[in-house]
């Protein structure tokens, strides 16, 4: 079957569906874009219009579409497909043509990609688009079952299947509240410069590894050696600026060493800071698989198609990532900054977010690190019953009393808890009180 043609392939589907109306739903499954001959493309879209109205799809009703001077040739055409039709290979002639029309495209997409990058091309820009191409390309290729059985079968096995399909955050109040990290899920975390995201997100990065997940961090604010300085001084308490400048003493080195030897014999910690475009962290991933991705910040990612508009071109990356928590099954955090406009309000709601409101709309969830001042840091002493004097004097130690709010939770309430942000340390914990 393979060997047939193409045109005789085609002749055989269009024959079919004319020969035997139970056939029309097959209409559905095609589109003009796998078909090659211009007859072949004008008859099917003269068979879908008639099917989408409820009208016969027969020769009459299609004849009656065409203009009358070529009516007799298409009606000795029509004939003659209807003499070869095979209705009962009418699935495999649809996948003949389906394969057919990516193996060209592939074809054609190669080549392009070729010449683009022999006529010196952004090497970027070309493989972003190449990839792009590609990825719409196979999914037009997906079969996607939409029916309310196939729905629920997949709802059945999710509830009675004890695998595990998610991990924790490993901070109190996003466990509690989203519940935890699981695929297909965008989380943001926002805040003013300054305020801790990138601790915030580290924190959760070595929870992740604590529970053996492999963790892709995409750093477009620091060096690879910074963030995993950040790591050490996490983990030791060993400050990042006696590192940096390095200014350790001889007690310094064993735990550094060890906390090395620890995380290098696990291997789940990747930290990229070359990467600056979606599509390089698609490659990444792929190369790698991990389990959770974060990105250190949207706002500092390159687009690779220029908009000549920042709102829209931030919110392209926003959606690009939301993209990739779908088509890679993985969850994804994006840490943003927030607007200068909001002062030192709580934030709330869309408003905060610095360049496009996009992305607390794509998000599923989204964390606000805040520091109360004025009437709200009045109002957290008083619920935390804190002494006031002492929480002024810990701050100029570098200890914060910082407020995480969920301002968005598609599964969940919008609540927020006041934390300590022990600024030597990179770590939050919650206050109990």
């Amino acid at each position: 079957m393979e060997n047939l043609s193409a045109t005789h392939v085609e002749q055989s589907i269009l024959g079919s569906i004319i020969v035997e109306p139970k056939l029309s739903c097959k209409l559905e499954d095609v589109n003009e874009k796998i078909f090659t001959t211009k007859q072949h493309i004008e008859i099917l879209n003269i068979m879908k219009n008639l099917n989408k109205q409820n009208k016969s799809v027969d020769i009459p009703s299609i004849l009656s579409k065409i203009k009358k001077e070529e009516q007799n040739s298409y009606l000795r055409y029509l004939t003659q497909i209807c003499s070869i039709s095979q209705g009962y290979a009418i699935d495999s002639h649809i996948e003949i043509l389906k394969d057919t029309y990516i193996r060209n495209t592939l074809t054609k997409l190669s080549i392009d990609f070729s010449c683009n990058l022999n006529e010196g091309k952004n090497i970027s820009s070309v493989l972003h688009q190449f990839e792009s191409c590609i990825d719409k390309l196979l999914k037009e290729k997906i079969e996607y079952d939409d029916s309310i059985l196939e729905i629920a079968s997949k709802t059945l096995d999710y509830l009675e299947n004890d695998t595990e399909i998610g991990f924790k955050f490993g901070i109190e109040i996003l466990d509690d509240i989203i519940g935890g990290l699981y695929k297909g899920e965008l989380t943001t975390i926002a805040a003013r410069s300054g305020v801790g995201k990138t601790a915030l997100a580290l924190q959760i990065m070595l929870n992740a590894v604590s529970q053996n997940k492999r963790v892709l961090f995409i750093s477009r604010e620091m060096s690879n050696v910074q963030v995993f300085m950040r790591n050490i001084t996490k983990k030791t308490g060993i400050s990042s600026n006696k590192m940096k400048y390095k200014n350790l003493e001889e007690n310094d080195w064993k735990p550094i060493i060890d906390y090395i030897n620890e995380v290098t014999n696990k291997n789940l910690i990747y930290i990229n800071d070359k990467i600056s475009t979606v599509g390089g962290i698609k490659k990444r991933i792929r190369e790698i698989k991990p389990d959770l991705v974060i990105v250190d910040y949207v706002q500092l990612l390159t687009i690779e198609e220029k908009l000549n508009n920042r709102e829209r071109e931030v919110a392209t990356l926003s959606r690009e990532l939301k993209n990739i928590t779908l088509d890679f099954e993985i969850p994804v955090i994006q840490l943003s900054q927030l607007n200068d406009e909001m002062k030192d309000l709580r934030p709330f709601g869309e408003r905060p977010m610095r360049d496009s409101k996009a992305i607390f709309h794509d998000s599923n969830n989204v964390v606000y690190i805040h520091q109360p001042l004025g009437n709200d840091f009045e109002k957290a002493i008083d619920k935390t019953k804190l002494d006031k004097f002492r929480v002024m004097q810990m701050k100029n130690e570098g200890i914060k009393l910082l407020d995480l709010i969920i301002a968005k939770c598609r599964d969940g309430e919008t609540t927020y808890r006041h934390y300590w942000y022990n600024g030597p340390r990179l770590h939050f914990q919650e206050i109990k009180y």
